[in-house]
C-alpha cells in the first residue's frame, strides 16, 4: 500500500504555513509555530510507522487502537481545518485492517482539507499543482477503500457460505443478495475493475435459473429480466468486458517490467480467444485429422488442433499463455477465464481516460490477484516510487523456466469435468509427443510436459492408465511431469512441486498445446452462449484410446441391465432433497426389471484401506462403460458418461440454462440417448447445496430409466465408435 513520504508532508506542512493569513491567524505566533510543526510530524511519523506495520505480526485492533491515539495527539498539536496528512494516514491505517466505514469518513475529511488551498485567494501558484495531485492522491485512496469497504460485503457472503456450508449457497441466501453490492462496485473507478466484472458475470449464470417471480422481487421487470437467454449473453458479455478490461491492465503493467516484461512493441499486443484466432497468430498450428464419416455432424468451422508458440510466459491456475518481455500478446482459450487472477496486472482501471497515456502512471498499484502477495512468484517490496508493492521478477531468475513445453492443464483443470472432457482429449492427441519426452534421460535440457496438480487423485490414475512411463519401476513421477496448481494438502506424490501455488508462472522457450474452438451457442433447446464445450472428434478420439487402455471384463456378449445412479450426498452443492425417494423407486424397477442398480459416488480421497488412483479409474470407466441407464443431478461424476457405450441412456437432472449445457453436448457426442429433466427452479442453480424435483419429478425419472432399459436389451458390450 502507498504511504504519504516525510517529503509530502513538509510540502503540506509549507502550504499550510501560506494559508495562517486566512485561517484562524490569531492562534499561530512565531514562538509556537515551530513547536507545533515538531510535535505534529513526531505523531504524524508514528501513523506512518504503524501504517507499514505487518498485521501478521500485530492485531488489527491495536494498530487501530494506536494510531487512534496518535491521530488525536496530531490534531491537538495542530488544530487547524487545513491539515489533511493526519486524516489521510490513519484512514489508510483503517482501511489497511478493514475498517472501511471509518476510513472512508477520514478520507473526506482529509480531501476537505487539502482542498482548501485551491479555495484560497493567496495560494502560491507554484504549489498547487502538487496541491491538486495530493487531493487526486487522496480520492484514488478513497476510491480504493470504498471498493474494499463493498468488496468485503461480496467477500463474507461467499465466506458464510464457505464456513457452514463448504461453498454452497443455503437456501436463505441467494446471488441477487451480493450482486447489488457488485454493482456498486462498478460505479467506483473510472474503469470496471476486471475482477468485479467477472464476479457479476458469475453471480448473473448463478441466479439464471430464478423463479420468474424471484427476479421480480430482485430487478426491475422488463422482457430481458425475465428472458434467460438474454442474460445468460449478458453474463457472457460481462466476461468479455473483464478480460479486455485485465489485458489493458497487463499491458500497463508491462511498462512496470513485471515477470520480465517491457513496454509493448512490434511482436504485438493483442488479446486473442479461441481456437481460430491462436492458430492465426501463434508460430505454427497443427490441425486436428478426424474422420468425418465416422465424426458425421461436426462443423468444419471449428478449429482443433496443436498450437505452437516461442518464447511465452504461461501463469495463473488456469495457465494462461502470454507473450514475453515486449511482446503483449494474450491467448485465453475463451472468455470464462479470469485474466485478472492468470496474469501480473497494474490498477489502470483507477485513472480517469483523461489521464491515462502511453506512459506508466505512479498512482497505479501491482495487482494482488485473491490477496495473495507471492503471486507470480512475487514478494512485497519497494516500488520505483518507494511505495510498498508486490514486485514481480522475471521467472527465469527463479529457476522458473524450461526449454519445451507440452501444455496439458489450463482452464479448471482440477475440476473432473474439465479434466475428462479438456485434459484428456489433449493428452490423447499429443500421447506419442509425451512419450518421446518421457524418453529422454534426465539432462540439463528442460523439456516437461505441465499436468494438473497431482494430489487431485483422478490425475494420478488417469496419467497411470496412460502414460505408465511417467512412472518408474517403483512409482515416482519423471522429473519431466511438471504439476501445475496449489497443493490442496501436505504430501503427495513427488515431482517438480515448484509451480504448485495457487499464482504459479513458468518461462519456456517452445511451447505446445491442443486448441479448439468451441460452438458459439449451447445446443438446442437450451441455446444462448456455449460454456466449455470439447468438439465431438476430440471427445471420441478420447473414448476410444481410454476404453482400449482398460483391461476390461466386459465381452461382445449381452450384458446384464445396469442402472447407475450418481449420488451427491457426500458434496457441498446440489444434494437431492428427494435421493432417498428416488433411490427406491430405482430399487424397484430394478428388481421388477432383472438389473442391477449400482449407486455411485465420487472418490473424496484415496487412503491406506482404499483403491488407488488407478484402481479407482478403472472402476469408474468400467461402471459407466456397463450401465444400460445413468440417473444423475447435473456434477462431475456425470463426466463419466464419456465411457458409456453408444445408445446408453442419460438422464439428467439439471437447470434449463445455457451454461448448464455440458452434458447434453457430451451425450450428443457419443451418440447416448440424453434425457433432460428440469429441477425446481431455484436462484442458486449451480451454487445451491439442495436441489429439489418438481412435483411429479421422480415419476418422470423413473418412467424415462425404465425406457431406458427397454431400449438397451440386446446393447453389445463393447461397441466401437
Amino acid at each position: 500500500m502507498s504511504s504519504v513520504s516525510r517529503v509530502s508532508i513538509v510540502f503540506l506542512l509549507a502550504i499550510i504555513c501560506q494559508l495562517f493569513p486566512h485561517h484562524n491567524a490569531d492562534i499561530y505566533t512565531s514562538e509556537n509555530i515551530d513547536l507545533m510543526i515538531k510535535e505534529y510530524m513526531t505523531h504524524l511519523e508514528r501513523l506512518v510507522q504503524l501504517l507499514h506495520t505487518d498485521t501478521q505480526t500485530q492485531k488489527g485492533t491495536d494498530i487501530i487502537a494506536q494510531g487512534k491515539e496518535a491521530f488525536d495527539k496530531a490534531t491537538a498539536a495542530f488544530p487547524d481545518d487545513t491539515v489533511a496528512h493526519a486524516h489521510a494516514l490513519f484512514a489508510k491505517i483503517c482501511s489497511k485492517v478493514g475498517v472501511y466505514d471509518e476510513a472512508i469518513n477520514l478520507f473526506d475529511e482529509a480531501i476537505r482539507r487539502a482542498s482548501l488551498p485551491l479555495e484560497a485567494e493567496n495560494s502560491d501558484p507554484s504549489s498547487l499543482a502538487e496541491t491538486k495531485s495530493l487531493v487526486n492522491q487522496l480520492y484514488l485512496e478513497r476510491r480504493r477503500s470504498h471498493n474494499q469497504f463493498i468488496g468485503s460485503k461480496v467477500l463474507q457472503w461467499h465466506a458464510a457460505n464457505d464456513e457452514g456450508y463448504k461453498g454452497g449457497i443455503p437456501p436463505e441466501r441467494s446471488p441477487w443478495q451480493p450482486m447489488n453490492y457488485v454493482e456498486l462496485q462498478l460505479g467506483i473507478f473510472p474503469f470496471p475493475h476486471p475482477q468485479t466484472l467477472f464476479e457479476k458475470a458469475t453471480l448473473i449464470v448463478l441466479s439464471l435459473d430464478s423463479p420468474e417471480e424471484e427476479i421480480q422481487e430482485m430487478k426491475s421487470v422488463d422482457e430481458e429480466a425475465i428472458n434467460v437467454t438474454a442474460r445468460a449473453w449478458e453474463a457472457y458479455e460481462s466476461y468479455q468486458e473483464s478480460q479486455s478490461a485485465a489485458f489493458v491492465a497487463y499491458m500497463h503493467g508491462k511498462k512496470r517490467y513485471l515477470a520480465g516484461g517491457q513496454p509493448c512493441g512490434q511482436e504485438g499486443y493483442d488479446l486473442f480467444v479461441g481456437g481460430t484466432t491462436w492458430s492465426k497468430h501463434a508460430w505454427k498450428s497443427n490441425p486436428f485429422a478426424y474422420d468425418k464419416s465416422i465424426d458425421a455432424g461436426q462443423s468444419d468451422d471449428l478449429y482443433m488442433g496443436i498450437i505452437s508458440f516461442q518464447n511465452v510466459l504461461v501463469s495463473g491456475r488456469d495457465a494462461v499463455i502470454s507473450g514475453y518481455k515486449d511482446n503483449c500478446n494474450v491467448f485465453a482459450r475463451h472468455p470464462y477465464i479470469n485474466l485478472s487472477n492468470n496474469i501480473p496486472l497494474v490498477t489502470a482501471w483507477e485513472t480517469p481516460i483523461s489521464e491515462v497515456t502511453t506512459e506508466d502512471n505512479a498512482a497505479w498499484e501491482t495487482y494482488i490477484p485473491e490477496g495473495d502477495t507471492r503471486a507470480f512468484g512475487g514478494s512485497v517490496g519497494k516500488d520505483g516510487n518507494g511505495n510498498d508493492a508486490l514486485l514481480i521478477p522475471d521467472p527465469r531468475s527463479n529457476n522458473a523456466w524450461f526449454d519445451s513445453a507440452i501444455l496439458l492443464t489450463g482452464y479448471a483443470s482440477d475440476n473432473y469435468f474439465h479434466f475428462v472432457t479438456e485434459v484428456l482429449p489433449s493428452l490423447v492427441v499429443m500421447r506419442n509427443r509425451i512419450k518421446d519426452i518421457l524418453k529422454q534421460q534426465q539432462t540439463e535440457t528442460k523439456d516437461v510436459v505441465v499436468v494438473p496438480n497431482l494430489q487431485n487423485e483422478f490425475v494420478e490414475g488417469f496419467l497411470r492408465l496412460l502414460l505408465p512411463e511417467a512412472f518408474d519401476d517403483k512409482g515416482k513421477l519423471s522429473p519431466h511431469i511438471v504439476q501445475w496448481g496449489p497443493w490442496k494438502k501436505s504430501g503427495g506424490v513427488g515431482g517438480t512441486t515448484h509451480f504448485t501455488s495457487t499464482h504459479p508462472i513458468a518461462f519456456t522457450k517452445r511451447l505446445a498445446t491442443v486448441m479448439w474452438d468451441q460452438p458459439a451457442t449451447a445446443p438446442p433447446p437450451l441455446n444462448g452462449p456455449a460454456h466449455c464445450l470439447t468438439p465431438k472428434p476430440l471427445i471420441r478420439a478420447m473414448q476410444r484410446v481410454v476404453l482400449k487402455s482398460v483391461d476390461s471384463n466386459t465381452s461382445d456378449t449381452v450384458m446384464p441391465k445396469k442402472i447407475v445412479y450418481c449420488s451427491r450426498s457426500s458434496s457441498s452443492t446440489r444434494k437431492l432433497a428427494e435421493e432417498d425417494e428416488l433411490l427406491s423407486r430405482l430399487q424397484e424397477v430394478a428388481s421388477k426389471e432383472g438389473a442391477q442398480l449400482f449407486v455411485f459416488e465420487k472418490q473424496v480421497a484415496t487412503n491406506a484401506t482404499g483403491p488407488s488412483p488407478l484402481a479407482a479409474v478403472i472402476d469408474a470407466i468400467q461402471v459407466f462403460q456397463s450401465a444400460s441407464v445413468v440417473v444423475g443431478v447435473h456434477g462431475a461424476s456425470l463426466a463419466n458418461i464419456a465411457f458409456c457405450r453408444i445408445g446408453t441412456t442419460i438422464i439428467e437432472l439439471g437447470f434449463g440454462i445455457p451454461q448448464a449445457a455440458h452434458y447434453l453436448h457430451l451425450a450428443s457426442s457419443l451418440e447416448l440417448d440424453y434425457v433432460g429433466v428440469r429441477l425446481r427452479q431455484n436462484s442458486r442453480s449451480f451454487g445451491a447445496t439442495e436441489v429439489s424435483l418438481p412435483e411429479g419429478g421422480v415419476d418422470e425419472v423413473v418412467n424415462s430409466v425404465i425406457k431406458g432399459l427397454k431400449l438397451s436389451e440386446g446393447m453389445d458390450g463393447r461397441d466401437e465408435l
